[in-house]
């Protein structure tokens, strides 16, 4: 997720100063990857984080990122939070 990120950012150039930042805190505080994802330029990121660091993560994150700038604190309740992988898709095929 790393290198696809650096790859995003240096070869694409669809990244952002502010979404290099939230990659980096959000790697600073436990995210095993982060990258952004969606449409890139100011879109948003998406981290894998171990279920036991989940709680400190995000509050980690908050406080680095959103708590900084009041634009960002406003927005922070829609824009930080946790999901869980789903199965993905499923091919069935008649036998």
């Amino acid at each position: 997720m790393k290198q696809s990120h650096i790859s995003c950012r240096e070869m694409y150039e669809c990244s952002c100063p502010e979404l290099d930042r939230l990659v980096d805190i959000c790697l600073q505080f436990g995210a095993i990857g982060s990258r952004l994802t969606g449409a890139g330029w100011g879109g948003c990121t998406v981290s894998m984080v171990p279920t036991d660091k989940l709680n400190t993560f995000l509050k980690n994150v908050k406080k680095a990122y959103y708590q900084t700038d009041g634009q960002r604190l406003a927005v922070e309740n829609n824009s930080l939070f946790a999901t869980k992988p789903g199965r993905g898709a499923l091919v069935f095929v008649e036998a």
